[in-house]
């Protein structure tokens, strides 16, 4: 419990009729860099719902910022309130096991598919889940700018021009569509 508030570490107090919010952890993956903060999730939303809710920035607490290369120096400390450009964004990571479930009767029914994903930075395997009859294309052209859900995910991120590189596994992540090059399904 909060100090005398009666809330819980990592969920906003909940007013009269509202469900509280929670603070979800991830990971933000750019060209070079990862940070490593907290997300608000307000009451029955999903971080999909968060991340691809329209808003250019987004904002983050307790923040970390790393290099993904040991060449590229960072003097990194913990930010209380950090505002990240979505733009620049490649992949978000929950730490948590898998995406929150989604509200009730809103659930459809998804086929998984296991897809390959190339850009600048990285290369990315993982499995994409689409309306029955759906390819990627036509899901990224009907959501032009919604970051994708991905499970199963494995990337390699190459982040210099040596022998150098950084591997992510997560259970789930959000890629910026625009982050894409290259895409196999």
């Amino acid at each position: 419990m909060d100090g005398g508030t009666g809330a819980l570490p990592g969920v906003s107090a909940r007013a009269e009729g509202v469900v509280a919010s929670r603070w979800t952890e991830v990971e933000v993956y750019a060209t070079y860099m990862k940070l490593t903060g907290e997300i608000e999730v307000p009451g029955s939303q999903r971080l999909s719902d968060v991340v691809n809710g329209g808003e250019r920035y987004l904002s983050l607490r307790d923040t970390r910022a790393e290099p993904l290369s040991v060449n590229y120096p960072v003097l990194s400390r913990v930010e209380p309130r950090t505002t990240i450009a979505m733009s620049a964004v490649i992949l978000i990571c929950p730490f948590e096991e898998a995406e929150r479930e989604p509200i009730p009767g809103a659930h459809r029914t998804k086929l998984s598919h296991q897809a390959v994903f190339n850009s600048v930075a990285f290369s990315l395997v993982g499995d994409i889940h689409l309306d029955p009859g759906q390819t990627l294309r036509e899901q990224l052209e009907a959501h032009p700018g919604d970051f994708l859900p991905i499970t199963n995910v494995s990337a390699l991120w190459v982040t210099a021009l040596s022998a150098e590189t950084s591997a992510v596994q997560r259970v789930f992540a959000l890629l910026n569509p625009a982050a894409i090059l290259s895409f196999s399904e």
